[in-house]
C-alpha cells in the first residue's frame, strides 16, 4: 500500500472514530454511553491499525485489508446508537457486515485467500446472512419489541406483530447457529491439516474468532445484555489474536526455512561425502589397475633378465636389489592403494575388510561385527575409516597389548567401538584425523565419543544412523 493510501486511511479512521465518538456521547437510548464513546473506536481503530501493519509487513497478503474493511464495518455496527431513525435503520442493517468481514478474515488467515469452494461459499453465505438474517424481524418488530423504548423509529416497519416479530427473530437465529455449526467444523478440519508450525498460528484465531462467532450467535438470538458485552469484549480482543497469530507465522515460516536451509546443507555434505568416496574408489582402481599393474609386469621383466645372468655377478646383485626395491615399492603402493579406498570394502562389505585391515595392526585385535546385509556405502566407508584411524592411533600413540573392534546395527543405527588397553590420555582436539572423521559422520547426522582417561585405555565409539 502507498503512503498516500495509509494517509487516506489513518485520515478516514480518525475521521470514522470521532464520528462515533460523537454518536455515542449524543445518544438518547444507549447504555453505557461513555463506554461506547471509549471502546467502539478503539475496537475499529485497532483492526484498521494492525491491518495497515499486516499490509506493510506482508504487501502479498489480502488479510490486512480485510482487517481494514472489518475495522470500518465496526464503525457502521456502532452507529445504532444514533438518534437519527434514517442513521439508526440503516446501522441495524448494514452492522451486520462486521461479522462477514469477520468470517471472510478467519477462514482465510493468513494469507487472506480461501483456500476451497466450499470456504467461498461459507464466506458468501456470511455476506448475506449477517445483514439480513434479521431483517425479516424488523418489518415487524417496533422500538418495544427491539428491546428498546427510547430507540429512533424503525423504517423498516410495516406493522407491529409480536408474533411474527418472534418468528422472524428465531428463525434468524437458527441461521445463525446453522452457519456457526458449520463454520465450526470447517475450522477444525482445518486445523487438523495442518501441520504443527501452522497450528501454532491458526489456534489463537480459531479459538478467539469461533469464541466470538458464538457470542454474538447467543445476544442476536436475545439472551440480554450479558451476551453482547461478552462479544464486545471478545471481538475487541481479536486483533491481538490475529496480530499474534501471524507474528506466530512469521516466526514457523522462519523455523521452516532454517530447517529447510540445515536439510539442504546436510544433504550436500552428505554428497559431498559421497563424492569423496567415490573419487577414492576410481583412485584405488586407478592405482590397481594403471601403476600396480605396471610395476608388477616390471618386477617379472626383471625377474626374467635375473634369470638368464649367470656369469655376470655384479649385474646380477644390480638385479636383485632392483627386485628388492621393486617389491617394497609394491607393498607400499597396495598399503597406499587400501589407504585411500580398500578395494575389499567395495567388493566384499566391511567385515572382510575390518578383518583384513586388523590383519596388519601392530597388536592382536579382536573384531565382533556381525550382520545379515551389506551397510549403505557411505556409512560402510565411514565405520571403516573410524576403525582404521583409531588402530593407527593405537598403533603410534597407545603403546596397548590388546584391542577390540565391535560393530552393532540396531534400532536404526550402527555403532562402531573400538577399545584399547593402554595408556590413554588422548585428545579428540589434538590432532587433524579425529576431527576429520568427526566432520564425515556428521555429514551423515552421526556422532563421535572419545573416552580416554589416563592410564585406563582409549575407548573411540561411532554412531550413524541408518534408514
Amino acid at each position: 500500500m502507498s503512503p498516500a493510501r495509509v494517509a487516506a486511511v489513518i485520515a478516514a479512521a480518525l475521521v470514522a472514530g470521532a464520528i462515533v465518538v460523537a454518536v455515542e456521547l449524543t445518544s438518547d437510548h444507549r447504555d453505557a454511553r461513555v463506554v461506547w464513546a471509549v471502546f467502539g473506536p478503539a475496537v475499529g481503530w485497532s483492526f484498521i491499525g494492525t491491518g495497515l501493519y499486516v499490509t506493510r509487513r506482508r504487501p502479498e497478503a489480502r488479510i490486512g485489508v480485510l482487517m481494514i474493511l472489518l475495522g470500518f464495518a465496526w464503525f457502521l455496527f456502532t452507529l445504532d446508537a444514533a438518534n437519527s431513525p434514517l442513521v439508526y435503520t440503516f446501522a441495524l442493517v448494514t452492522g451486520g457486515l462486521w461479522g462477514a468481514l469477520f468470517l471472510h478474515l478467519g477462514l482465510s488467515f493468513p494469507t487472506g485467500r480461501l483456500r476451497s469452494r466450499l470456504d467461498r461459499a461459507l464466506v458468501i453465505t456470511g455476506y448475506v446472512l449477517f445483514p439480513l438474517a434479521f431483517a425479516p424481524a424488523l418489518l415487524f418488530a417496533d422500538p418495544e419489541q427491539l428491546g428498546c423504548g427510547d430507540c429512533p423509529e424503525n423504517l423498516l416497519l410495516i406493522r407491529g406483530d409480536d408474533a411474527l416479530a418472534a418468528f422472524f427473530t428465531a428463525f434468524g437465529a437458527l441461521l445463525y447457529i446453522v452457519l456457526f455449526l458449520v463454520v465450526l467444523v470447517r475450522a477444525i478440519h482445518l486445523w487438523r491439516r495442518t501441520g504443527p508450525f501452522e497450528r501454532l498460528q491458526l489456534t489463537p484465531v480459531y479459538v478467539c474468532s469461533l469464541l466470538t462467532f458464538a457470542l454474538v450467535t447467543v445476544a442476536r438470538a436475545g439472551v440480554g445484555d450479558a451476551a453482547y458485552w461478552a462479544a464486545f469484549i471478545a471481538t475487541g480482543l481479536m486483533p491481538l489474536a490475529f496480530l499474534g497469530g501471524l507474528l506466530r507465522s512469521h516466526v514457523s515460516h522462519l523455523d521452516a526455512e532454517l530447517h529447510q536451509r540445515m536439510e539442504e546443507l546436510r544433504a550436500s555434505r552428505a554428497r559431498l561425502v559421497t563424492a569423496g568416496d567415490a573419487a577414492r574408489r576410481r583412485l584405488e582402481r586407478d592405482l590397481h589397475d594403471g601403476a600396480q599393474a605396471r610395476l608388477v609386469a616390471l618386477a617379472l621383466l626383471l625377474r626374467t633378465a635375473r634369470m638368464r645372468t649367470k656369469e655376470d655377478d655384479e649385474l646380477a646383485g644390480l638385479l636383485d636389489r632392483a627386485q628388492a626395491e621393486l617389491q617394497t615399492s609394491l607393498g607400499e603402493l597396495r598399503e597406499l592403494a587400501r589407504g585411500i579406498h580398500p578395494a575389499v570394502l567395495t567388493e566384499r562389505g566391511l567385515e572382510p575388510a575390518l578383518q583384513s585391515l586388523v590383519a596388519r595392526a601392530p597388536v592382536p585385535v579382536t573384531v565382533e561385527a556381525h550382520s545379515e546385509e551389506r551397510l549403505p556405502g557411505p556409512v560402510e566407508s565411514a565405520a571403516y575409516f573410524v576403525v582404521s584411524e583409531a588402530l593407527a592411533n593405537v598403533a603410534k600413540y597407545a603403546h596397548a597389548t590388546h584391542a577390540t573392534v565391535m560393530v552393532e546395527r540396531a534400532n536404526g543405527h550402527v555403532t562402531i567401538e573400538v577399545a584399547d588397553d593402554g595408556v590413554g590420555g588422548a585428545d579428540a582436539g589434538d590432532g587433524s584425523g579425529l576431527r576429520g572423521l568427526e566432520d564425515r559422520l556428521a555429514a551423515l547426522d552421526g556422532t563421535l565419543w572419545l573416552e580416554s582417561p589416563v592410564g585406563q585405555g582409549t575407548r573411540l565409539r561411532a554412531k550413524i544412523p541408518v534408514s
